[in-house]
């Protein structure tokens, strides 16, 4: 996998290991263009990673949607979070109706002669942005979205107990778009 994301490689590692695929990771140092579309990027990402790698591989790429800003920030969250900070996400959401959210990701799997096969979903379970009285504080994550984001029910992922953060993430890993690359190389054998 390349990425620089240590919290992305440990989730492809868990979201992959079901299917006994194995990855390493390989943060070549690859530009980030700005676009609206995990999909876009990381299509982007891959063909940069395969010309310097020249091996097949894939990338990730994800963004925090909030439907009442038709999908904004998107793949843009960590400069927004740069920006804003969580707390200023909630002060935003406070403009909309409904407070609705949902991760939208891509994975782009670039095979042995560089082609690019996409699994791309931004119709993902949808939860709400937490208002300000009701941001979750917990461990220490590996994205400050888990303070902001409530998946179901009126707790954030950073303030779910641990067994209830595992139920979440363990429907994650099954459904994921790396997951599905799994299933995809899996079928290919």
């Amino acid at each position: 996998m390349c990425t620089g994301n240590s919290g992305k490689f440990r989730a492809a590692q868990e979201h992959l290991a079901p299917r006994g695929i194995e990855v390493t990771q390989m943060p070549p140092d690859l530009d980030e263009i700005r676009a609206t579309s995990a999909a876009e990027i990381a299509q982007h990402k891959a063909r940069q990673a395969f010309e310097i790698l020249r091996r097949p591989l894939f990338v990730e790429d994800s963004g925090f949607a909030i439907d009442e800003f038709n999908g904004w920030p998107g793949p843009m969250v960590e400069h927004a979070l740069e920006a804003f900070a969580p707390e200023g996400i909630v002060h935003l959401a406070d403009l909309t109706k409904h407070r609705v959210c949902r991760f939208a990701s891509a994975a782009v799997y670039a095979d042995g002669d560089g082609d690019l096969h996409t699994f791309a979903d931004d119709t993902l379970t949808p939860g709400t942005v937490a208002a300000a009285s009701h941001r979750g504080e917990g461990p220490r994550s590996w994205s400050d979205q888990w303070s902001i984001f409530i998946p179901e029910g009126s707790t954030t992922l950073a303030a779910m107990p641990p067994a209830e953060q595992e139920r979440v993430f363990a429907q994650w890993r099954s459904t994921s778009e790396v997951a599905a690359v799994g299933a995809w190389l899996a079928a290919r054998e």
